[in-house]
């Protein structure tokens, strides 16, 4: 029988460090996108595959993955890399499992860590530390939550892609995870727009303290309940500053964090890739749980440089083939996604919490670049022009109209 390959949906950075986690490892990686441009599409660890678009037609996507996996002399190792796709794998799972090997929690597990209301309800039923939370079913409840938590807290969606909408992009700009909210007069305008295109949200107080107190921890969980492997990493810097997601991160060894970690997947009895982001609370030295991810995330490739391939560990345990246990990555390690931490370097310095020598020395020491690999430049030098372009448009433009002036 031929070796098991790997599909990866959508190529974005998790997808590209997908690739290269497992294409390094001798692993023939399809790499299965709408768009022949994405970021991941052109590695040279993976075959790229144009499909159809899931958000345009989930009916004719679903169709093409059944037919694709069908196709194969051996059935594939399928990786979802975002929560529209982890939904549809989840869902449909007794089709898709004809022709693919993929492990997850079951279906219930995953609508439940994959909402905000969810991870809520679970956070409440087994005693995790987490922040106070509201969850308003109207106006009223938006005004009881102004009334019972203390200033400042943030609005989420219910359901992270939510705010992906056209309409809510448009309000809040793209990549917009959170709204913070300094008075009560704040949440209730800003609930009042929001509620008027989706009232599916939360209202959660905002743990205090600076950035580099969030943590996540990544992990594999076997089909046999055994966590197979287990890293974690620091958030040095996150975009946009406060609520986003890392453009710098560092590898760590926290037992605290593991612990913590540990306990969560086994209330819940998970399976499969995920990631668990919590931070570290000043007031009382706990951590509180922020945000679960039911799939490989942003930066976890960085795993497999600090000797943890939690992307192999997947492969191999979901065909039945054994895998050694490694619970500890190395330390001092770093993620950095070059295009997006000059944004957050700017953001922080603007907010006086960064100089550019702090900056330039914090990138020092061991790394590993988001894109650029010297096993794998294609990806950099097809995306480096476009983002060179990028920064120097606004500055000639300006220039231009000096001219004009």
């Amino acid at each position: 029988m031929a070796e098991a390959p790997a599909v990866v949906l959508y190529m974005s950075y998790l997808g590209l460090g997908l690739a290269r986690a497992l294409g390094r490892e001798g692993v023939r990686v399809f790499a299965l996108d709408p768009h022949r441009d994405a970021l991941g599409m052109n590695s040279r660890y993976c075959t790229p595959v144009l499909t159809p678009d899931l958000k345009a037609d989930e009916a004719r996507y679903l169709d093409f993955l059944v037919q694709f996996g069908h196709s194969r002399p051996s059935k594939p190792v399928l990786y979802p890399t975002g929560d529209p796709t982890v939904v549809l794998l989840s869902r449909e799972r007794e089709a898709l499992l004809q022709h693919y090997h993929f492990v997850m929690p079951d279906h219930d597990t995953v609508l439940k860590l994959l909402t905000k209301d969810g991870l809520d309800a679970v956070a409440r039923e087994h005693g995790i530390p987490a922040p106070r939370t509201v969850i308003p079913a109207d106006r009223a409840g938006a005004e009881a939550a102004a009334r019972e938590l203390a200033f400042p807290v943030i609005l989420k969606p219910a359901e992270s892609h939510a705010w992906k909408a056209r309409a809510i992009v448009e309000m809040l700009g793209v990549g917009t995870k959170v709204v913070p909210c300094a008075t009560p007069e704040d949440l209730l305008a800003q609930y009042d727009r929001i509620a008027a295109h989706n009232p599916a949200v939360i209202v959660q107080e905002v743990i205090p303290g600076e950035d580099e107190r969030l943590v996540y921890c990544c992990f594999y969980v076997g089909r046999s309940g055994e966590p197979l492997g287990l890293f974690a990493g620091r958030k040095r810097r996150v975009l946009p500053p406060g609520f986003g997601s890392a453009s710098f991160a560092e590898s760590i060894d926290d037992p605290r964090l593991t612990d913590a970690t540990l306990r969560l997947l086994r209330a819940v009895n998970y399976r499969g890739l995920g990631g668990v982001e919590f931070k570290l609370d000043p007031r009382d030295n706990t951590y509180k749980l922020i945000e679960f991810n039911v799939r490989f995330g942003l930066w976890d490739a960085l795993g497999a440089r600090c000797g943890v391939n939690l992307a192999h560990m997947a492969w191999r345990d979901a065909q039945g083939l054994p895998v050694e246990p490694r619970l500890r990555g190395r330390p001092g390690v770093k993620w950095v996604s070059i295009q997006r931490d000059l944004s957050a370097f700017r953001l922080y310095r603007r907010q006086g919490k960064l100089t550019t020598r702090q900056w330039l020395r914090s990138l020092a020491g061991e790394k590993m670049w988001a894109v650029f690999a010297w096993d794998d430049l294609r990806p950099f030098l097809s995306t480096a022009p476009g983002y060179l372009w990028r920064l120097a448009a606004p500055r000639l433009r300006m220039a231009g109209k000096q001219a004009q002036g």
